[in-house]
């Protein structure tokens, strides 16, 4: 008896056998001293195992392998794998967020204009320091300005984020600036590079209440 649990393998599948395949190899080789076939005792799947004792003959690997569940499974996995990868190499290295600040909701200044305020996070997933670019796009009547930086420029730093505060005002007299609220576009670009994303907000005017 070579089963180190014990067991008769020859009374078929055990709960007790661990699959440590012993019992094969000994079979084998007293199959080879008396000259007859080996793998009378194998591992085989539980179908094939009915199928012999009907007197058939077991499956072919191959039929185990390629049946419909195992296909299907294996071509939606495909497709999810094939499609994760397309999302990385397609994917920007810059990310954008925007919270507007709302107290006060708008601010109406001397010459008449009105002034909004939002916090922009900006995301560089660049392993180098990269010039981000804010503009507002599809409306000329509202300028931006960013707090403590000349111009529309920002730089952040390789893989890092920045959480910069902007001015969107609108000129005195334009819908914008007389509208409860308009619907804006903030575009976010990188100098030097095709990256280009935008972050959708709205604008409140005089007219908000």
């Amino acid at each position: 008896n070579v089963c180190p649990m014990g067991i008769d393998i020859r009374d078929g599948q055990q709960l007790a056998c661990i699959t440590c395949g012993l019992c094969i190899d000994a079979c084998n080789d007293i199959m080879d001293k008396i000259g007859k076939p080996r793998h009378l005792i194998g591992y085989m799947a539980l179908t094939d195992e009915t199928r012999e004792r009907a007197g058939q003959s077991p499956k072919s690997i191959w039929k185990h392998v390629f049946r419909p569940r195992t296909m299907v499974y294996t071509t939606l996995w495909a497709g999810i794998g094939l499609g994760l990868l397309v999302a990385l190499f397609l994917r920007t290295d810059i990310d954008m967020s925007i919270s507007p600040i709302r107290n006060p909701t708008y601010v109406t200044l001397s010459n008449g204009s009105v002034r909004n305020t939002y916090d922009i996070r900006l995301r560089n997933m660049n392993a180098e320091a990269r010039q981000f670019y804010l503009t507002v796009a599809d409306n000329p009547s509202i300028t931006l300005t960013m707090e403590g930086v000349q111009g529309q420029l920002v730089t952040v730093a390789p893989d890092e984020q920045l959480i910069q505060r902007v001015y969107l005002t609108a000129s005195a007299g334009t819908p914008a600036a007389t509208a409860a609220t308009t619907p804006i576009r903030i575009w976010v670009s990188v100098t030097g590079d095709t990256d280009r994303i935008y972050g959708e907000t709205v604008f409140n005017g005089s007219g908000h209440q």
